[in-house]
């Protein structure tokens, strides 16, 4: 068994070359770059981190912060439109409630027919009770004898 600061090579102990920037690992015998380095063949190389972006938790990679999203090494701003919000992940968008997505850039008011309400979501809508869907409309479920 080595020392720490060495690793078996064969039948011998050899250093371990820590490059600048890194550290030796728990096992002692392998190094590991500092927080926002990243290894590199021999070496780390420092992450450059772009305007509205952070260093992750593990510290060898960026994210973008929310309202960004990733383009390239950028964080661009997420584009969102009337009548939307951020998603949860803050990188994306949804419409508001009693709205659709029409196409990619746009939230349009939901067409609700006769009989029918907004559903849970809020961005579609079902029949009121006593009726069913017929293509774009609700008609009585049952007819009257």
């Amino acid at each position: 068994m080595c020392d720490r600061g060495y690793r078996r090579v064969f039948e011998s102990c050899v250093a371990v070359s820590v490059p600048a920037h890194a550290y030796l690992d728990d096992s002692g015998d392998r190094w590991r770059c500092e927080r926002g380095y990243r290894a590199r063949e021999d070496s780390c190389e420092g992450i450059e981190i772009p305007e509205h972006g952070y260093l992750t938790r593990a510290g060898d990679t960026w994210r973008c912060g929310r309202g960004f999203t990733e383009q390239g090494e950028a964080c661009v701003a997420v584009e969102v439109p009337a009548n939307g919000y951020l998603d949860s992940s803050g990188s994306g968008w949804e419409c508001e409630r009693g709205f659709e997505e029409k196409g990619d850039r746009a939230c349009v008011p939901l067409r609700v027919p006769v009989n029918a309400h907004l559903d849970y979501s809020g961005n579609r809508w079902a029949c009121d009770s006593g009726y069913q869907r017929k293509g774009a409309a609700c008609s009585p479920a049952y007819k009257a004898r």
